[in-house]
C-alpha cells in the first residue's frame, strides 16, 4: 500500500512541476536569460557619519569613527557599539579578529566577535597593525633612535617580545597562521640604490634571537605581505607577484609594465592583476587576472571587461569591483556570480561575512548586500 502512495505522490508532484514549468515558461525564459538570479540583494541600508575606517571580518563588518566601534551583521543588524578613544584609525581583520590602531599615536584594541577583549598603550608612534586567524597581533611603531620597532602581543593581550629596527623601516609585518613565524617587509633607504629585505623571525626560538633575512632584488621596493591559507608568504613589490618557497622567491606572474594597471595580495589566497589590452586602433579593453597557489603550482582564472574598476576588494574566494554605475562579483576561476546597479558616490566596497555578504559604502550610508 504504502509504495502506491509514494508512486501518487511522485507522479503528483511531477504534474504539478510540469504544469508550474508550462504556465510559467515565459517567465522563467526571461528570469535565465537576463540572468535575474546573479542580482545581488540588498538587504538593509544603515547611515553612517564621521567614520575613520570600515573594514570586515568572518562575523561583522566593522565601522571605526569617532570614540565609537560599531559591529554590523551580513543583515545589517547591529551586534555591538564600543566606546573608544580614537581621532583616526587603522586596522587589520583575520578570522573573527579585528585590530584597532590610532594612527600616529599610541592606542590599540582587540575586537573578538562582539566584544572588546583588550586594550593596549604603546610608548611611541603607531605607524600600522597586523593580526592573524588565531589572534596573535603585530604591531609597529617608532620610538627616539629606533626606525622602527615592532611589537608582538598573544591573543590574551601579553606582549610576547619586542624586535628593533634601528636601520631599516618595517614596511609591513605578518605572524604566520601557525604562530610561529614574525615575517617583516623591511627597507634599508641610507645607501645609492633603496634595499628591501624580508625577515623571517623565529617565534619559537626568541631567547636565541634566530631569524633570517631574505634580500629581493636590487632596486625592487617592497610593498607588502601576507601569508596565504597554505601559510605560504605571499610578497608584493613595485614589479612583481611572488611567493616564498624552499628559501626562495617564485614568481606568480610576468613582471609589471605600462599595462598593469591594478595589482593586489590584500586576499593572499587569490593575489590579483588587472592589465590592459590593445585589441586594435581604439579597441581597448582590461582583464583581471587571478592566481592562486595550489600543489606547489599557479593557476590563474580571468574576467575580461571594458574599463578600469575604480574600487575593489578581494577576499574569501570572491573579487568585488566597482565598474562605473555597476557592482560586479567574480569568484576565484573568473566566473561572473553576482552583480547589481549602484548610485551615488561610491567610497569603498568590502567583503565579509566569510565571503557571503558585500557592505557598499556610500559617503552617508552603508548597503548591505547578499552575495
Amino acid at each position: 500500500m504504502k509504495k502506491y502512495i509514494y508512486r501518487f505522490l511522485f507522479v503528483f508532484i511531477l504534474f504539478i512541476g510540469v504544469y508550474y514549468t508550462y504556465s510559467h515558461f515565459d517567465e522563467l525564459k526571461s528570469y535565465w536569460n537576463n540572468e535575474d538570479w546573479k542580482l545581488i540583494e540588498v538587504l538593509e541600508t544603515v547611515s553612517i557619519s564621521n567614520h575613520y575606517a570600515i573594514d570586515g571580518n568572518d562575523t561583522n563588518l566593522i565601522i571605526v569613527g569617532n570614540n565609537y566601534v560599531h559591529g554590523y551583521s551580513s543583515s545589517g543588524k547591529e551586534n555591538f557599539d564600543i566606546n573608544v578613544s580614537l581621532k583616526d584609525a587603522i586596522t587589520s581583520t583575520d578570522g573573527d579578529y579585528c585590530i584597532i590602531g590610532e594612527k600616529n599615536a599610541s592606542k590599540v584594541y582587540m575586537i573578538n566577535s562582539n566584544a572588546k577583549i583588550w586594550e593596549i598603550d604603546i610608548q611611541g608612534t603607531l605607524l600600522d597593525v597586523s593580526v592573524n586567524k588565531n589572534g596573535y597581533a603585530a604591531i609597529v611603531y617608532k620610538q627616539v633612535g629606533y626606525k622602527s620597532l615592532i611589537k608582538v602581543i598573544k591573543p590574551d593581550g601579553n606582549e610576547l617580545f619586542t624586535t628593533y629596527l634601528a636601520s631599516n623601516y618595517a614596511i609591513d609585518v605578518e605572524v604566520s597562521n601557525d604562530n610561529k613565524i614574525l615575517a617583516i617587509a623591511e627597507i634599508n633607504a641610507e645607501g645609492v640604490n633603496v634595499e628591501s629585505i624580508i625577515e623571517l623571525v623565529n617565534m619559537s626560538d626568541l631567547e636565541n634571537k634566530n631569524s633570517k633575512k631574505i634580500k629581493l632584488n636590487e632596486n625592487t621596493l617592497v610593498t607588502n605581505i601576507e601569508y596565504n591559507s597554505k601559510n605560504k608568504l605571499i610578497v608584493q613589490t613595485d614589479k612583481n607577484l611572488l611567493f616564498l618557497e624552499n628559501g626562495e622567491f617564485q614568481s606568480f606572474c610576468e613582471e609589471f609594465d605600462d599595462t598593469t594597471k591594478i595589482a593586489s595580495i590584500e586576499s593572499a589566497d587569490n593575489p590579483i592583476v588587472i592589465k590592459k589590452i590593445e585589441n586594435g586602433l581604439f579597441d581597448t579593453s582590461y582583464v583581471l587576472q587571478i592566481y592562486e597557489y595550489k600543489n606547489s603550482g599557479i593557476v590563474c582564472g580571468e574576467y575580461q571587461m571594458e574599463k578600469v574598476p575604480s574600487v575593489i576588494d578581494v577576499n574569501d574566494g570572491k573579487i568585488a569591483m566597482l565598474l562605473e554605475k555597476e557592482v560586479i562579483v567574480v569568484n576565484s576561476a573568473g566566473k561572473l556570480i553576482k552583480k547589481s546597479d549602484v548610485l551615488g558616490n561610491i567610497k569603498s566596497i568590502v567583503i565579509f561575512n566569510n565571503g557571503n555578504a558585500l557592505a557598499v559604502i556610500h559617503r552617508d550610508k552603508i548597503e548591505f548586500m547578499k552575495i
